[in-house]
């Protein structure tokens, strides 16, 4: 009976149709899926039809012994609605438009009541047009059309005698209109609820593609930056001595028929070339193929660089790692394991120091990195210098995930201070 219990207004919803009633959903805001939306929507279709067709039934029947032309056509008013219905409503693509919707409720309601004033009986048709008031018209418009058409329904059960009319029907009425009402919007706000809801959770979505697109162009840049650190740092040094060797060996082959003593020396001296190129050539590799941690745990990774570094450079190293180091992320534990790698490689080539101090410290809220030696120091403007990629790459490396990186230099040596921020 009370279409108005199970259909909810949907017009404010502004989605892709095919004839009739939705077939794609594509952003949908409704608590429901495209098909069961569509499904759901013929049901109600079908319902609607049937009490039309229901209602000219009932009244042939009802006077089948004595049929006059006032139940014949009021049973043919009947049908009209129907037919109505399937034209204006059924057939019609979502979401109907308001013309359609006035043409309609006006000319639907104006059947009704002509088809009552023939034949009262028909009265409890309009239980049909207060369902559809809910499933079909704004929130603006279904109270007032809703309490209009309740009116009507006593009107018509009174047979338009306002003085006689039933305080029972008026009163049972009333309350029924007040429960519907009471219903209708505690699920039309149920529905809107969900609805800002599936909005939020799209925006949150887009949100987090979006975040993952710029982390892949993050890693991707990082990648390109590491590139070309290592292109740099072998035209630097393997370009360089390449073109030396190329030279030297020119000079000791001219030498070689004049002066043998001469070219035994400048291959000496190209010996000692060869060595320092293979060293930077070793070193060079070893950035690009080191594994970084692998499955060692950080902790453990940075006491083995300490004791490494500090027995091939005569260092002395202290090395502090607090508890939780191995908790962190592997972007950060990555990040730590390199600044650390490439401090020390610093340190042992060029800070000509004696102790070295490394500790790794824990808050709540960043990982705190602290690299400090005794040695000459650091130039001025050491970053700004040609040579000095390593040093910009902890940069990047740091600036990367949102930390900062500080160099200071004294007298005293040199030390490196890293703050990484842990979400």
């Amino acid at each position: 009976m009370f279409h108005s219990l199970f259909t909810f207004n949907f017009t404010e919803y502004t989605f892709p149709m095919t004839e009739g009633h939705p077939s794609h959903l594509a952003n949908s805001n409704l608590p429901m899926s495209a098909k069961h939306f569509q499904l759901y929507g013929r049901f109600w279709d079908v319902v609607s039809l049937l009490a039309f067709v229901s209602a000219a039934v009932s009244v042939i029947i009802a006077h089948s012994n004595a049929l006059t032309w006032r139940e014949t056509t009021a049973a043919g008013l009947c049908v009209a609605q129907g037919v109505l219905y399937f034209f204006a409503i059924a057939r019609s693509g979502w979401p109907i438009s308001r013309f359609r919707l006035t043409l309609y409720f006006v000319g639907g309601l104006g059947l009704w009541l002509l088809a009552c004033w023939l034949n009262p009986f028909l009265w409890w048709l309009g239980f049909t047009y207060f369902g559809q008031m809910f499933g079909l018209l704004p929130l603006q418009a279904v109270i007032p059309g809703t309490a209009i058409l309740t009116a009507l329904i006593v009107l018509t059960i009174s047979e338009w005698k306002i003085t006689d009319l039933p305080m029972g029907a008026v009163i049972g009425f009333s309350i029924q209109w007040l429960i519907a009402m009471v219903l209708y919007l505690f699920i039309y706000g149920i529905i809107r609820t969900s609805g800002d809801r599936a909005k939020l959770i799209a925006k949150l979505e887009a949100a987090q593609k979006e975040l993952e697109l710029a982390h892949q162009r993050d890693t991707e840049l990082a990648t390109l930056q590491e590139r070309e650190r290592l292109a740099r740092d072998l035209h630097d040094s393997l370009g360089h001595a390449l073109v030396a060797l190329s030279v030297q060996l020119e000079a000791i082959q001219r030498l070689y028929k004049v002066d043998p003593e001469r070219a035994s020396a400048q291959v000496d001296e190209l010996k000692t070339l060869t060595r320092a190129s293979m060293d930077d050539l070793r070193r060079s590799l070893a950035g690009l193929r080191a594994p970084g941690l692998g499955e060692r745990r950080l902790s453990e990774a940075l006491q083995t660089l300490s004791v490494d570094a500090g027995q091939r450079a005569h260092l002395e190293i202290t090395c502090h790692v607090a508890e939780g180091a191995n908790q962190l992320s592997p972007a950060h534990a990555e990040t730590i394991w390199r600044i650390a790698q490439e401090a020390l490689a610093n340190i042992e080539r060029h800070a000509a120091a004696h102790t070295v101090q490394l500790q790794l410290s824990i808050t709540p809220n960043a990982a705190l990195l602290s690299i400090q030696d005794d040695g000459r120091g650091l130039p001025p403007d050491a970053e700004k210098q040609p040579g000095h990629y390593g040093l910009r790459g902890m940069r990047e490396r740091v600036e990367g995930l949102g930390g900062t990186l500080t160099l200071t230099s004294d007298g005293n040596g040199s030390r490196v201070d890293v703050k990484l921020p842990i979400l």
